[in-house]
């Protein structure tokens, strides 16, 4: 065959028959070669259709390109959309530069055994093929990671946002710590002070009966309050510290209910309140009973204390098959504007829950402050707050509330039925 009668062209159109006839045995190759590689980790989980992706498109467009016919995809495009894949389905960069040199070597030796078994006298057509796969591989390989590098580059940022708003967070929620603690040591230094005041009075030899048992008994309520303060930041810190244990089981929740607001009865009618409960008395639940109990009698004791007058209701009842409500409310004085104002920031109903007051309330993202840390009229109610809510966020609860000066608050809980499932 001399040069004048020798058309490269058709012994490039005869390797892009040969290939097409070869597609199945590349691609199982290529799908073996990257299973009994050591490095890979994912290749195993993928279907046969999501290992190859796009590379049956790509290997189309080599094929035209073989037989200088107009492409009708873009390679590159395509290696970009098969980066994105592998992205999605958790490789790791080496494993795709692996599976494509994998690939690569794979066409390679199908070229070798295509020239091996038609050769020709020229050798045009060969290095032509060659140029081709070349071209073929490096767009293969440059789509490919530039897209996967490029979205690894999207994830660190992210990444690096997400910690600094965690370090946001984190600054915000110690100096919210440190307001409580100055509060709470602010009251407890005013109690010892009572205290103090009240046993130096009672030294006196002149102070008449009534005068020292009005003593006693201020000393005695003083005593109280630091006392509970003391066993509230004792509960505070086991909780921050992790040694809050939690024991699921299932159980009536409203037979416990019914029974925590049947204890309490007596010191509403010293205060001469109202105090109901309504609810279902059969509620099945899985949870911690010992927990609940000390969510909602934390409530509900706050309730009666800032009640002065009217009543403090106590309800709950199934929301659909994953959850239930308990609700806490008052016809107490409501918060004062700032500390509603700190409350509503993180513990606001979302956009989802019907709020029963129709008060206006501040953007959702505020619901992703992390703690509650106020004081309530300088009585150290911020430690009591602050319990309530580790011990739900313990649960997979979630605590909600709604006041307004001069109608009173109200705290939504919502409880899982199964808490297992969290």
């Amino acid at each position: 065959m001399d040069s004048l009668s020798f058309n490269p062209l058709q012994s490039l159109i005869g390797l892009s028959a040969y290939l097409a006839t070869r597609r199945e045995v590349v691609l199982n190759t290529w799908r073996t070669a990257c299973q009994t590689d050591p490095a890979f980790n994912t290749t195993a989980d993928l279907s046969r259709e999501e290992f190859n992706n796009k590379v049956p498109f790509m290997i189309n467009e080599f094929e035209r390109r073989l037989q200088q016919q107009p492409l009708e995809g873009d390679v590159g495009l395509l290696a970009e959309e098969h980066g994105l894949h592998r992205w999605q389905k958790g490789y790791a960069l080496h494993e795709l530069l692996s599976e494509v040199q994998h690939l690569n070597r794979i066409l390679l030796d199908e070229h070798r055994q295509y020239w091996l078994l038609n050769p020709v006298a020229y050798p045009e057509p060969i290095v032509q093929s060659y140029e081709h796969l070349a071209w073929f591989t490096t767009l293969c390989m440059k789509g490919s990671i530039e897209q996967y590098t490029e979205l690894q580059r999207i994830a660190a940022s992210s990444r690096a946002q997400t910690l600094e708003k965690t370090l946001e967070e984190l600054n915000e929620l110690m100096r919210q710590r440190g307001n409580l603690l100055r509060t709470t040591s602010h009251d407890l230094r005013g109690s010892f002070g009572v205290i103090q005041g009240s046993a130096s009075f009672l030294e006196l030899m002149d102070a008449n009966e009534s005068e020292r048992k009005e003593m006693v008994t201020m000393l005695n309520r003083n005593l109280t309050t630091v006392r509970n303060m003391v066993v509230q930041l004792m509960d505070l810190a086991r909780l921050e510290a992790g040694q809050e244990p939690v024991v699921i089981k299932a159980f009536n929740a409203g037979e416990l209910l019914h029974s925590i607001v049947t204890c309490y009865q007596s010191l509403a009618q010293e205060k001469g309140l109202v105090l109901k409960s309504d609810g279902p008395t059969e509620l099945m639940v899985e949870s911690d009973a010992i927990l609940m109990h000390r969510i909602v009698q934390n409530l509900v004791l706050n309730a009666l204390k800032h009640t002065d007058s009217g009543w403090v209701s106590v309800s709950w009842s199934s929301e659909d098959q994953y959850r239930w409500i308990i609700s806490i409310q008052d016809s107490g004085p409501g918060l004062p504007r700032q500390q509603a104002d700190t409350l509503a920031q993180v513990l606001s109903p979302d956009s989802e829950s019907t709020a029963s007051t129709g008060f206006a309330n501040p953007p959702a993202n505020a619901r992703e402050a992390t703690t509650v840390l106020v004081s309530r009229a300088g009585q150290g109610e911020g430690i009591g707050l602050s319990i309530v809510k580790r011990l739900c966020e313990l649960l997979g609860a979630s605590l909600e509330i709604e006041t307004k000066a001069g109608w009173g608050t109200l705290f939504r809980i919502r409880m899982l039925v199964h808490s297992n499932d969290r």
